[in-house]
């Protein structure tokens, strides 16, 4: 199956074949993939827009004419893809500048406020992801300024758990601010 012609995977993509959509995915992906980094220099967001574009293909695939380009068709889709994130990222920008219109003008203590507020609430938001014992362990240690001993007493734990779950923790936190500014950079 991996040589088959693609009006023959189209049909059987048209009839739900899964292989056939994999064969697809695995022929397009990279190339979608580069095509929408270049526009958007973003690889979060790349790699979000490849994989609307494949679910897309997905949901309209009993529609796909066999006959018709579907490279062209697929990158037909990623390029509305891209249109529609550019411009939501323009009018976020436009809010941002119409609600804040003296952005530049902030003082310094005014800057770190709101990025201290930014910075708990993408905290706490990245916390509700975490499996229960380890936000509970982060917020006994951060909020309450338990030791790890502490901590280990209260939830009748050892404490190289609570050591361990405050690693991964911590861990997982640095690699989603990278990625969070990663995104605003």
């Amino acid at each position: 199956m991996s040589h088959v012609k693609e009006d023959v995977l189209i049909l059987q993509l048209n009839q739900g074949n899964k292989k056939a959509f994999e064969q697809i995915y695995f022929k397009y992906s990279a190339k979608i993939y580069n095509f929408v980094l270049l526009g958007l220099y973003d690889k979060t967001s790349a790699r979000d827009i490849v994989q609307s574009c494949f679910l897309i293909l997905w949901e309209k695939r009993a529609f796909i004419d066999p006959e018709k380009n579907l490279s062209a068709y697929l990158f037909t889709i990623a390029r509305n893809l891209v249109y529609k994130e550019t411009e939501r990222q323009v009018q976020a920008f436009r809010y941002m500048e119409s609600a804040f219109p003296d952005l530049n003008e902030i003082d310094n203590e005014t800057v770190e406020s709101i990025n201290a507020l930014f910075f708990k609430e993408f905290v706490d938001s990245q916390l509700e992801t975490l499996p229960p014992v380890s936000k509970e362990i982060f917020l006994l240690k951060k909020e309450e300024g338990l030791s790890t001993k502490e901590i280990a007493i209260r939830l009748n734990v050892s404490e190289r758990a609570v050591e361990a779950h405050q690693y991964r923790t911590m861990k997982f936190l640095k690699e989603k601010l990278k990625e969070y500014l990663t995104i605003l950079l």
